[in-house]
């Protein structure tokens, strides 16, 4: 199933995931999203085995069995480093190997801002990235935001509700267990709404800092359209900006919800995870 292993020089206990994979010929570093953990990659990392490509994740700080306040994936300097950690442990075990980095949800969010400013965003040899926090389905009221904002500063580690229905996420032969499920949670903090909320604005406008480490490099982004927690206009803004640049590629999903590997009410999924390893092996393996 997976192997947990321990992150080092973190604040707070990061816990790591190695999925198996028999003559690995590819790295896929997983980042996952808001309340849950890396856990629920396990199909997906069993399907990439299958093309040779192997899955390290980890949970995010105060996600899964990662130590830290229940949602405080934050501040957002110390995760960018906590993907510096993953990267490092898998060029030790596969120093030879290229490294593709994937995000989804709050993880594409998180992904995203590592492929732009991240201390070696220059490593992975491609980025994908589903169903992004760019913005949200239901946008967020301006009173409170503002509290938010304001709560970042003041009690920066106070909780809020972040619940989603289950039934939202994909299909539930696959979402399942999720709300009756011990690892997974309906938080998230203050400061990490607020950074969230201001680098996914910064990203569909086009204004996030950009270091250029990772330029060139295969560039694959996907949502569905009945995606229920972020709008997918985020992602065709994200889209439009990278019409012109080589290696990128854009896919939606007519009819999937929010978690695309999970398909709908009627789709497994299976073809999502099959796109991403295709993706991989042409634009990585076969180069």
């Amino acid at each position: 199933m997976f192997e947990n292993f321990q992150l080092t020089n973190k604040p707070v206990k990061i816990a790591g995931y190695d999925f198996p994979c028999e003559n690995p010929e590819a790295i896929m570093l997983i980042v996952h999203g808001i309340g849950e953990y890396a856990g629920r990659y396990t199909r997906m990392a069993k399907s990439l085995s299958e093309k040779h490509i192997k899955v390290y994740s980890m949970d995010l700080p105060g996600h899964g069995i990662s130590g830290g306040v229940r949602g405080d994936a934050a501040p957002r300097i110390d995760v960018l480093g906590c993907i510096d950690e993953l990267i490092n442990y898998a060029r030790n075990k596969f120093p030879d190997k290229p490294i593709v980095l994937y995000g989804h949800s709050m993880g594409g969010n998180i992904a995203l801002d590592y492929k732009y400013r991240g201390e070696q965003s220059d490593v992975p040899s491609a980025f994908i990235i589903s169903a992004p926090w760019i913005k949200l389905a239901r946008p967020v009221p301006k009173p409170l935001y503002l509290m938010i904002k304001a709560g970042s500063k003041i009690m920066p580690k106070a909780k809020i509700k972040s619940e989603c229905d289950e039934k939202d996420l994909g299909n539930l032969i696959y979402v399942k267990p999720y709300a009756s499920n011990p690892l997974v949670h309906g938080y998230i903090t203050m400061r990490c709404a607020y950074q969230g909320f201001e680098i996914g604005k910064a990203i569909e406008n086009g204004t996030w800092k950009d270091y250029g480490k990772s330029n060139g490099k295969p560039f694959l982004l996907m949502q569905g359209t009945e995606d229920k927690l972020c709008d997918v206009n985020g992602a065709r803004a994200l889209a439009e900006q990278n019409r012109n640049t080589p290696g990128f590629e854009y896919v939606e999903w007519p009819g999937y919800y929010h978690e695309i590997h999970n398909g709908s009410m009627v789709e497994t999924g299976d073809d999502v995870i099959e796109k991403i390893g295709d993706f991989i092996v042409t634009n990585i393996i076969n180069k």
